[in-house]
């Protein structure tokens, strides 16, 4: 990893005001503030956009190679006047509201297993089994206005009972693009992120529609249900995205221990199939599927006073309670 490895964040003061931030260490700096003295002190250097990570992620190569040079400015020039503890700090989601977030349903063998054994496929008829060679990838839409912190409570809703985890690994989107092939996608990504699709499981087979299944929209996009962060860590100082431990705890336990490896199709493939059916926009955020060890496979759930932690290697470390709804 360079030795000016940086990543970056959202964050708000206890004022409430979001400011994007470069993260070093155990700091958050002001990416405004900063941005300003470097440029004071003879920075050649010029973002296209420094009010938020979507700004930047709109001219990502360009505006990475300034970023680069501004925390060599920090380093140098010290970043006391800038920065604020994280510990200070209430952690944003990182790309605070993106155009579109894609979800990968079923896309780690022991999760397609255990969903099979929960019965979650269909009873009769062809079932996907984890067959790549028959199939294709598998996304869903979650509202982007579900977006929560790495640190956020989330409530359970009115009625539901049957409140699943899924730690999974994200990207967000730098260079727009159509018809993206595979073998070029990571060209169109800026950075990776740790969240996890918060399930209602519930609502997701709609019994009284049986003909139609699934409910994406009941089952998915609950206020909050896609914690998100704490860091975006830029796609350069991510040597191998597909081979990163992803770990979840529910009060301390164990739940989830998988990695990225296992990935039925990777993050490339499902950018290359997403982009060939809509353009894909700078900010875009594709959550790329979870493994094996989601609450539904042994019919455990997530109740109020449980406590979620979700790691990527090397992304961060999220730390969610969940309460009951209070609106």
């Amino acid at each position: 990893m360079n030795a000016n490895a940086f990543k970056l964040g959202t964050f708000a003061k206890p004022d409430g005001i979001p400011f994007p931030a470069i993260v070093l260490g155990d700091d958050a700096v002001d990416l405004a503030k900063a941005h300003t003295a470097y440029r004071a002190a003879g920075g050649r250097g010029a973002l296209s956009g420094s009010a938020s990570i979507l700004a930047l992620l709109r001219d990502w190569d360009a505006n990475f190679a300034v970023l680069a040079e501004i925390v060599a400015f920090l380093q140098k020039e010290g970043i006391e006047p800038y920065a604020g503890s994280l510990a200070s700090l209430r952690a944003l989601p990182p790309v605070i509201r993106p155009g579109k977030m894609f979800y990968a349903a079923q896309n780690f063998q022991e999760h397609v297993d255990e969903m099979i054994r929960a019965g979650m496929s269909p009873a009769s008829g062809p079932k996907f089994t984890g067959e790549k060679s028959t199939s294709r990838p598998y996304l869903f839409l979650k509202a982007p206005s579900c977006l929560a912190g790495a640190y956020d409570d989330i409530e359970i809703p009115r009625g539901m009972q049957k409140i699943d985890w899924e730690a999974e690994i994200a990207l967000a989107i730098g260079m727009p693009g159509k018809h993206i092939k595979a073998e070029c996608a990571l060209d169109h990504v800026a950075g990776f992120m740790t969240t996890n699709d918060v399930s209602c499981r519930d609502i997701t087979l709609r019994a009284d529609r049986p003909a139609l299944r699934s409910d994406w929209l009941g089952g998915k996009s609950h206020d909050n249900f896609a914690p998100m962060g704490p860091f975006l860590v830029p796609r350069a100082f991510v040597p191998d995205h597909k081979n990163l431990f992803i770990r979840l705890t529910v009060n301390g336990e164990t739940r989830q221990n998988g990695n990225t490896s296992q990935f039925i199709f990777t993050p490339e493939e499902q950018i290359e199939y997403a982009s060939n059916i809509l353009t894909l926009e700078s900010g875009d955020v594709f959550s790329c599927g979870t493994c094996g060890g989601v609450g539904q496979g042994t019919g455990t759930f997530l109740k109020a006073g449980d406590v979620m932690e979700t790691e990527i290697e090397g992304l961060g470390k999220m730390r969610n309670r969940f309460v009951p709804e209070t609106v």
